[in-house]
């Protein structure tokens, strides 16, 4: 108890010098004490008035954190952009500067890009104009369609006047390049104007070029498969007159006889054996009648391509050629004159039967050409009926690398391999962390001989065969490199080769496997992760999971990222498994069949919901397909994240496996066959089940973003290129020889991304609460901690 006022009055009437000068010392410390209980309760006071404007604080700031994350779950995009203008005080005064700071740079970037959108509308348009007066097509169109992109309203742009006379001009070359046969031209310009017309509202224009550039396309493969040379002559006339300062080398005559591996294991039961199949099963229910007319097709274009006759003499003769065709017109004739639902397999057999004999009383090609193209044909035609991509025919030689796709790993030696213009086999690059890398293989070596065994004239399916093989046993690649005469010598171990797919935001390092090493965060202040998915493989899960628990080692997870933009999907298990992840109760997607019936459906298990309080933003792109779309679907539908981008593929559909080869293993073959959809959960005030797939004719397909967050193409060329120089760490070289990588902060602090810079926005507004609520507690463990401090302190002073 601190001395009164009463108990100094009464000390001072002492008379002795020593009372006066006690009196004095305890008037000071009754002065200090009373001077001590007047400050408290002040403080008392003012901590009272301190702690409501503090809660009156805490709870704008939460309210407004909320209604930020609440706007953009719902796609209230301008709410979004109200909000983030007026972020409120808080108690975490460094999280809000930087949050505002963030927020002034993001507006700077949208102020910046709308000027450069307006040069480059500008600029685009000159460019056409200029290209059209040059009667440059194609470049013309290349220009037209970049002032497109750049246009609020795609369709509007279609009307501008420019633009209508560009699409006649190019009609009238494209017709001119037809009669020429000059296809590359035809292609390049059939290309442009169907992206003009792509999703313009306009879809019998787009539907009319789609089959023109088809039929041109299929010319151009059947040139690539059967007729190199006269390929090769067209590549090299058209880069006279269009690169002349890259002229194409010399054709390889090694590689002059590839073609006839194309055709190895091929017969007539293949083909039968997977039309069977698609027939019965395929999710449209067309029956024989698309297939038998589809197969057809693609024999009529094969036995009008005269150019083909460097291997195939008879179709230059325009006698033994119109026999095929003769026998083609017919069978076409007589489809079209049977009710379809007479159509089948018998239908199937005698048009077969008698396009092989028009062919051998004709142009006499070998009857595994005939079969090959009559089923991709066939196969193809469901892609232009049904929207459906994903069904064909896996003939002999394509069957081991699909299946390495499938399985996502296989045993080799970690390189990309492909053919360079002179045939001679190059590496693409090097995977992260193979035998390949860590022996110094570099992008663009030529491998000129595997064991010893020179690799002139190898198709590229015989180098891999070479090359892979059995783990633990070694391979002698020799690699020919620029400015080096003489070969290098490289021994490396076969191993089992991983292909990564759950990637963060910096790679940091190489560890002693030449696995990457990652910084997970984007936003380490604010603990919000990232995490970029290229596939759903057996592995991703487990390896999504590791990273989450290598974020959470490293300090407080308030918030993920989830990148599927360029996503191609993957396995249907892997994107069950991250969706169950993210969302407790419900269903994540059903498979129906051709007649509605559902086959298939996964809900929500409770347990398995590890992360379903986690604050998600998934990123999505007209790149995301599939598995990806089930994903951001799912957790869209049962509002769960903030799904941010463009809309994606639209590919929702399920392919089965079924086999179809022969009894030999050089027979092997499989048909790839879509037999049910993909559904999704109904969202917020819906009620039916979701298609996610683009079927002819639909304006709604894909998952549709929440917030709709657009780039423009110079925007996601530069944002890939940097992403992948970026995850490039050259551990070939010495570390003085390794180029600098560049940074990756720049997608956010240079507006290169924004749909990034959005996503990130959204989850720091959401993090303020907690960072306001932890300074909140923060300063009141401190108020209470001095408080004590000074009551003891108080305690002392009497004491003494």
């Amino acid at each position: 108890m601190q001395p009164t006022l009463n108990t100094f009055i009464r000390t001072l009437r002492r008379p002795t010098a020593i009372a006066l000068g006690t009196a004095l010392s305890i008037l000071g410390v009754a002065l200090a004490g009373s001077a001590h209980a007047v400050a408290a309760t002040g403080t008392r006071e003012t901590e009272t008035t301190v702690a409501e404007t503090s809660r009156a604080t805490a709870e704008d700031v939460a309210r407004w954190s909320d209604s930020v994350w609440e706007a953009a779950k719902s796609g209230d995009l301008d709410t979004v952009e109200r909000a983030l203008q007026n972020v409120p005080d808080s108690v975490a005064e460094l999280e809000t500067k930087r949050l505002r700071d963030f927020i002034a740079a993001r507006n700077a970037h949208v102020d910046e890009d709308d000027k450069v959108r307006e040069t480059d509308r500008a600029k685009a348009l000159s460019e056409m104009k200029e290209a059209a007066a040059k009667h440059e097509v194609t470049k013309a169109l290349t220009a037209a369609v970049r002032l497109q992109t750049l246009s609020d309203n795609w369709a509007a742009a279609l009307d501008l006047p420019e633009i209508r006379e560009l699409v006649a001009q190019a009609e009238a070359a494209e017709a001119k390049a037809q009669k020429d046969g000059d296809w590359l031209v035809a292609q390049e310009v059939l290309f442009r104007l169907r992206t003009l017309f792509e999703e313009s509202g306009d879809a019998m224009t787009f539907r009319r070029y789609d089959a023109r550039l088809d039929e041109v396309n299929k010319r151009i493969m059947l040139l690539a498969q059967y007729a190199p040379r006269e390929l090769w002559r067209l590549r090299a006339d058209y880069s006279k007159r269009f690169d002349p300062e890259k002229p194409l080398p010399e054709f390889n005559e090694a590689f002059a006889e590839d073609w006839k591996e194309a055709l190895d294991g091929i017969t007539r039961g293949t083909l039968t054996a997977a039309l069977e199949i698609a027939a019965d099963a395929h999710i449209s229910a067309g029956g024989w009648e698309p297939l038998i007319s589809g197969g057809v097709d693609a024999v009529r274009v094969l036995a009008t391509t005269p150019t083909l006759r460097e291997n195939f003499p008879g179709l230059a003769d325009p006698d033994k050629a119109n026999v095929l065709a003769g026998a083609v017109t017919r069978a076409k004739e007589s489809l079209a004159a049977l009710d379809r639902t007479t159509i089948a397999e018998p239908t199937y057999r005698e048009v077969l039967r008698e396009i092989l004999a028009a062919n051998a009383a004709g142009p006499a090609l070998p009857d595994e050409v005939i079969i090959r193209e009559f089923g991709d044909g066939a196969l193809e035609e469901l892609s232009k009926r049904f929207e459906d991509e994903y069904t064909q025919v896996i003939w002999p030689d394509q069957l081991r690398r699909f299946q390495q796709t499938i399985r996502g790993n296989f045993v080799g030696v970690g390189i990309l391999i492909r053919h360079d213009d002179r045939r001679d086999i190059q590496v693409v690059n090097p995977l992260e962390g193979s035998p390949a890398a860590r022996s110094g293989v570099k992008s663009d070596d030529r491998i000129v001989a595997v064991d010893g065994k020179s690799t002139v004239g190898w198709t590229l399916n015989k180098a891999v065969d070479s090359i892979t093989g059995p783990a633990g046993e070694t391979v002698t690649l020799s690699v020919k490199r620029e400015g080096s005469e003489e070969p290098v010598d490289l021994k490396l171990v076969r191993e089992q080769i991983k292909i990564r797919s759950v990637n963060g935001w910096w790679k940091k390092a190489l560890d002693q496997k030449g696995q990457p090493v990652w910084d997970w965060f984007v936003s380490p202040e604010s603990g919000i992760g990232y995490v970029r998915l290229t596939g759903f493989q057996e592995d991703s899960f487990r390896d999504f999971l590791e990273a989450v628990r290598e974020m959470r080692r490293e300090r407080q997870l308030n918030g993920l990222i989830l990148d599927l933009r360029h996503n191609p999907g993957g396995l249907l298990t892997s994107a069950e498994q991250f969706s169950n992840a993210f969302i407790e109760r419900g269903m994540i997607v059903s498979c129906k069949d051709r007649n509605g019936r559902v086959r298939y459906q996964k809900g929500a298990e409770p347990a398995r919901a590890i992360l379903k309080d986690l604050p998600l933003v998934v990123l999505v792109n007209q790149g995301s397909a599939s598995a990806s779309e089930i994903v951001s679907g799912a957790l869209k539908a049962h509002d769960r994240a903030v799904v941010l981008g463009e809309r994606s593929f639209g590919k929702g559909s399920v392919q089965t496996v079924h086999d179809c080869g022969g009894p030999g293993d050089g027979e092997m073959a499989s048909l790839k066959l879509t037999t049910q959809y993909y559904y999704l959960a109904p969202g917020p005030g819906e009620v039916e089940q979701r298609l996610v797939h683009k079927k002819p004719g639909a304006t709604d397909w894909g998952v549709n973003p929440d917030l709709v967050v657009k780039m423009t193409p110079e925007q996601i060329e530069k944002s890939l290129t940097l992403r992948q120089n970026a995850d490039v760490i050259e551990e070939w070289k010495a570390p003085e020889d390794q180029k600098p990588r560049p940074d990756v902060q720049d997608l956010l602090t240079k507006g290169i991304d924004p749909q990034l810079e959005m996503a990130l926005l959204i989850l720091e507004a959401k993090s303020l609460k907690q960072s306001d609520a932890a300074a909140q507690a923060a300063a009141t463990d401190g108020a209470a901690t001095k408080g004590v401090a000074e009551g003891a302190s108080g305690d002392k002073t009497k004491g003494g």
